[in-house]
């Protein structure tokens, strides 16, 4: 089945237009035309109900396009791939990942691809899963790593997990709660800064906190910016409900402690790399997810050597 006839299938369904598709897909229109009676003379099949106000996809049109996606997907992947190991080079890559991961792994991973990496061009991405998986299927990005466990995999997706992290609740060393064995309901005072936080999340500390189904959490920042969520716990007596790994640097500095809640429910967060399914990966989308993995690795094994317990 010609390729280029998918490309045009696709074009009217979306523009429901005869003229519209044939200047997006730059055709005169009776050369336009010709292609979707060719297509269905094809298939023996009518692909497109014609009517005076809009083309509309017949059922069978609709069977089809579900497929066409799906091939034309796949031959952009395998064209930009061969376009890759063609020049014997990395070429360039963009990528999105969660706010918690980012704050994780990408100082660590970004300065060591610059420097063994000069001629990969990286455009990174970094928003809450949702937004990323409308960039995922608008083929904006390669891939994305995120909490996993916000995620509902879909038919054209794959997870492939990399690390399971603990978080906890983090203050500045002089807050009122510092160095205390305290419980969940302790906190609701002071309010809790985090990022988007997922569902089966948000309902575990919420019954932590003893509310009722469909009460607010006691969270008075939410913001998928790390770096300002540290500064507003270390300037006030907001409490950081976080990812261990999100604030290594300032436990080590002694910036934040983390707050001793005997009740504490076990909070964990499952970092995945979700991917379309029929898209096969890069050279360089492979190199990245590596380097994400080692340095997952070597954390772990931290928290191990700490006593820490990432579940």
């Amino acid at each position: 089945m010609n390729l280029r006839r998918l490309e045009h299938l696709v074009a009217l369904a979306e523009e429901r237009h005869f003229g519209r598709a044939a200047e997006r897909v730059h055709l005169s229109q009776p050369a336009f035309s010709r292609s979707i009676q060719a297509l269905e003379q094809e298939t023996n099949l009518r692909l497109f109900e014609r009517e005076a106000a809009e083309v509309r996809p017949t059922p069978a049109g609709e069977f089809l396009l579900e497929r066409a996606y799906q091939i034309l997907l796949v031959s952009r992947g395998l064209q930009n791939d061969l376009q890759l190991y063609g020049r014997s080079q990395l070429g360039s890559l963009a990528f999105g990942i969660g706010p918690f991961p980012a704050a994780m792994v990408m100082h660590q991973v970004v300065p060591k691809l610059r420097q063994q990496l000069p001629a990969l061009a990286l455009r990174i991405e970094i928003y809450n899963w949702n937004i990323l998986l409308d960039r995922l299927r608008q083929e904006d990005i390669e891939f994305f790593i995120a909490d996993s466990r916000s995620f509902i995999a879909e038919q054209d997706v794959l997870i492939q997990p990399l690390a399971i992290v603990p978080g906890g609740f983090f203050v500045r060393p002089d807050h009122p709660l510092a160095g205390q064995n305290i419980r969940m309901q302790q906190l609701l005072p002071f309010g809790v800064a985090t990022t988007r936080l997922p569902a089966e999340t948000r309902a575990l500390v919420a019954s932590a906190f003893g509310l009722a189904s469909g009460d607010p959490l006691p969270v008075v920042l939410e913001c998928d910016d790390i770096a300002l969520l540290r500064t507003v716990a270390m300037q006030s007596d907001t409490i950081l409900g976080v990812i261990h790994g999100s604030v290594a640097a300032a436990l080590a500095e002694g910036e934040l402690v983390e707050l001793q809640v005997s009740d504490q429910p076990e909070l964990l967060s499952s970092f995945g790399v979700i991917r379309m399914k029929h898209r096969s990966q890069s050279p360089s989308a492979l190199r990245v997810i590596a380097e994400v993995e080692a340095v997952l690795r070597q954390m772990g094994a931290d928290l191990a050597d700490t006593g820490s317990k990432p579940g």
